[in-house]
């Protein structure tokens, strides 16, 4: 496995505080135009930025009606591509806290490409996981009505 250098863990850092405030400001600097996204179920999505960023908050109040606390994004495997890309491979949890009390991690894999120059990082394309109620499910948090 391959270390992930200093600077992608910064960035990955820098998202993954910029997810947890649902702050479209924060995340502006470190997605691309378009964004690229792909999920389980085989959907493939560009998205242009400006309606990335202004569904953020939307989707913040979303994820915290579910219960949805804090994301935690750990960056475990780089992998240089070509022309300034690289893969990265990403562990994923979200602690959910349900009206009940109970509490419980959602973990999941991603995995990003990313756009690296000297002065930027930026994310160009994802692979992840699907509607977040479908990862409760899946996970066994929550039964299909």
């Amino acid at each position: 496995m391959s270390e992930v250098s200093q600077r992608i863990q910064n960035y990955f850092k820098d998202f993954e505080h910029a997810n947890n405030m649902y702050d479209p400001e924060l995340l502006d600097p470190l997605v691309n135009d378009p964004l690229v996204g792909a999920y389980p179920s085989g959907d493939v999505h560009a998205v242009k930025k400006g309606d990335y960023l202004a569904g953020t908050r939307e989707s913040g109040e979303y994820l915290k009606s579910l219960g949805y606390q804090f994301f935690k994004l750990t960056p475990v495997k780089e992998t240089p591509l070509k022309d300034n890309y690289v893969l990265v491979e990403v562990k994923g949890t979200a602690r959910v806290e349900q009206a009940s009390g109970k509490s419980f991690d959602l973990v999941h894999d991603s995995f990003y490409i990313l756009h690296v120059k000297e002065d930027s990082i930026k994310m160009v394309f994802t692979i992840t996981h699907d509607a977040p109620t479908q990862m409760m499910e899946d996970q066994g948090f929550l039964t299909a009505e």
